[in-house]
């Protein structure tokens, strides 16, 4: 498992160097409106991507491996074609960017949520390499015609991005096909496709009401501050300044989501709970060792290099940054958490931390928003983050004997650390 770990997290840490690549160019190159543009399509296709997973999801992961392929495929794809046209007949009201057609959107929507699918399937295999691969080619087909537009005179705006986006998505969705191929030629398993689609609707309903709780819960502000602030051209500015803040801070939970993606689909196939929790515990300490070190390195950047960086339009990345790293740190625990849950099939306990904290959001966030701006959406996050892993853990407790100085490193885990830090160069 740890073997996957390292190259898991070797991939991550490519996929992070592009992410700030194309951080830059979407903000530097392309100032906030546009950046604020792009978060309320990418937003939206998040949306559509926990819609389409009401039959599967993440839960595919746990699912797969019991349930034939070839029921699981079809029962997905059907879905997946209507929820696509439902989800963008429901944004085309009032949250699609104006410059974004319909039938743009749901070409976009399809391909988003089948990659999504044929990704968790990969890992419900644990093919957890052609999983990263395909994260890897996405990104990088964006970048590469971004930076072709750039180079050759192109005007880098909305729609250029919208163009690459959709080349980055259709490269996923044909190598995926070829990808899942072999894990359709080899299931066997006699399960009728009522059965299938009972268990694929119970496992994957469960999983994805938490997850539109939890898609709120991150996201939920970037809808209230189009609301709350006009014109409609400074809100796009203020969300294109707080989505460049959350993807520096999101940058963070690269080893976290490194760590949790292979700790999913191991924990899935353990029949031993006990065993995929003390795996789970330590891998949660290693999440909070690497997230706070880098809250550190990112806290004493001075404010100017942030500016010379993003552009002068996002000088307030830093001051927002340190509102919202408490709450980044509780998650890279959460994250531990939340996929022991989803593997032992607990989805139940992740959803309810969810929703829990979806309440808190709309409490504080309307408030918050209302009087202080972005501000008060980075106040509102942080806070909101802290008081799920804290539900998450005490749940834990209930369920095991677990106790905080459980997630205090140790030198053990530092050395396992360091460990999987020089495996995963090699892996790159």
């Amino acid at each position: 498992m740890f073997k996957s770990i390292a190259h898991t997290l070797g991939t991550r840490l490519v996929i992070a160097v592009f992410n700030l690549i194309l951080l830059f160019i979407t903000t530097k190159l392309m100032g906030a409106e546009n950046k604020g543009e792009i978060s309320l399509l990418v937003i939206n296709l998040s949306v559509a991507t926990i819609i389409s997973g009401l039959f599967g999801g993440p839960s595919l992961v746990y699912l797969v491996p019991r349930f034939p392929m070839k029921n699981i495929l079809g029962i997905n794809y059907v879905w997946t074609i209507l929820s696509s046209l439902a989800v963008t007949a429901f944004l085309s009201f009032e949250f699609l960017p104006s410059s974004i057609s319909l039938d743009k959107f749901f070409f976009l929507s399809l391909m988003e949520c089948t990659v999504a699918t044929h990704m968790m399937v990969l890992l419900g295999k644990e093919k957890v390499a052609q999983h990263n691969y395909l994260q890897i080619i996405k990104i990088a087909v964006v970048i590469a015609l971004l930076s072709y537009y750039k180079f050759y005179g192109e005007a880098l705006n909305y729609s250029s991005f919208e163009l690459a986006y959709a080349f980055g998505l259709g490269s996923a969705f044909l190598i995926s096909i070829l990808a899942i191929i072999p894990s359709q030629a080899t299931s066997q398993k006699a399960v009728s496709l009522i059965e299938t689609i009972r268990a694929c609707l119970k496992y994957g309903a469960t999983v994805q009401i938490g997850n539109i709780a939890q898609l709120l819960n991150y996201r939920l502000s970037f809808y209230l501050l189009e609301i709350m602030i006009l014109p409609p051209q400074l809100a796009l500015i203020r969300i294109g300044v707080y989505s460049a803040t959350l993807q520096v801070s999101e940058a963070l939970w690269q080893f976290a989501r490194s760590v949790s993606i292979v700790q999913y689909s191991a924990v899935s196939n353990m029949e031993d709970k006990l065993n995929g929790l003390k795996i789970s515990m330590q891998l949660a300490r290693l999440n909070g060792s690497v997230t706070m070190t880098g809250i550190i390195i990112l806290s004493v950047i001075p404010e100017s290099l942030y500016v010379l960086v993003f552009g002068q339009e996002f000088q307030e990345i830093k001051s927002h940054f340190l509102i919202l790293a408490p709450g980044i740190l509780a998650l890279s625990y959460s994250n531990a958490f939340s996929h022991f849950f989803a593997g032992i099939g607990l989805h139940r306990i992740n959803t309810e931390s969810s929703v829990f904290g979806l309440i808190l959001t709309v409490l504080v966030g309307i408030p918050s928003i209302s009087y202080f701006g972005t501000m008060g959406a980075a106040s509102t996050a942080s806070l909101v983050y802290f008081a799920q892993t804290i539900y998450q853990f005490v749940r834990l407790r209930q369920k095991f004997e677990t106790g905080l100085s459980e997630l205090i490193p140790d030198r053990d885990d530092l050395v396992q650390l360091f460990s999987l830090i020089r495996k995963s160069t090699k892996a790159k």
